[in-house]
């Protein structure tokens, strides 16, 4: 829907009704601070109308940057009017919050986009920092984990994965991380990788969610006692 870019400026201007009914006596500071955060709020929840993934998700994330922008710019107005805050206006805020915690869910379902592939081989640190973005996505959509202890060219191993999956090096061996895949094609690729490379040893796990560090451990230590 190509007019949900205006849904972040219609709540802005809706949370800002009692400037004109009441004239501007208030507290300018705070008021003018508020302003300014749901401005930022309302243009940010614009560009995410141009976000790239599902519509519902997308649909969720500007509900709810548009909620928290009209609960900023109501509270920004009633303290340039000097009017009193009542106890329910936060109401904005509670409702934007359950708005960004479903685009999470909805995100990480069946609909989630894959994670975008690296260049060639990531490193350790690599890992570490996507780790928040892998255990969100395995929550809803099973993974599957490929460890391998082999002495292979970063550059030879990435000549092998399929568009979309991700490898990272670690001390010893490299993680394959297969996205959209069973793991069939996990048996697959591991037949190919036999074929070309020296393995000492490898494990597979399909990843339903949880620690990466504990599925990581899981996974050396399985392919340790095969060694």
């Amino acid at each position: 829907m190509r007019g949900l870019f205006l849904l972040p400026w219609g709540l802005f201007l809706l949370g800002l009704a009692p400037l004109v009914f009441f004239e501007p006596l208030g507290a300018a500071d705070r008021g003018l601070g508020f302003l300014l955060a749901a401005l930022l709020l309302a243009g940010v929840g614009s560009l995410y109308s141009r976000f790239p993934v599902a519509y519902r998700v997308q649909l969720f994330l500007v509900l709810g940057l548009s909620l928290l922008a009209f609960q900023l710019a109501l509270e920004s107005a009633l303290f340039l009017t000097g009017r009193e805050v009542p106890g329910y206006t936060p109401l904005g805020a509670a409702l934007g919050a359950l708005a960004l915690g479903a685009a999470f869910f909805l995100g990480t379902g069946k609909e989630a986009p894959l994670l975008p592939a690296l260049e060639g081989v990531g490193s350790r640190e690599d890992l570490w920092r996507l780790a928040g973005a892998l255990e969100g996505l395995a929550l809803r959509r099973p993974l599957v984990l490929v460890y391998l202890a082999a002495s292979v060219p970063p550059e030879r191993l990435a000549g092998e994965l399929r568009r979309g999956d991700l490898a990272f090096q670690l001390e010893g061996g490299y993680l394959l991380v297969l996205q959209g895949s069973q793991p069939e094609d996990a048996a697959g690729l591991l037949r190919r990788l036999r074929e070309r490379f020296p393995l000492a040893a490898y494990a597979v796990e399909r990843w339903r969610g949880g620690s990466l560090e504990r599925v990581l451990s899981r996974l050396e230590a399985e392919a340790l006692l095969q060694s």
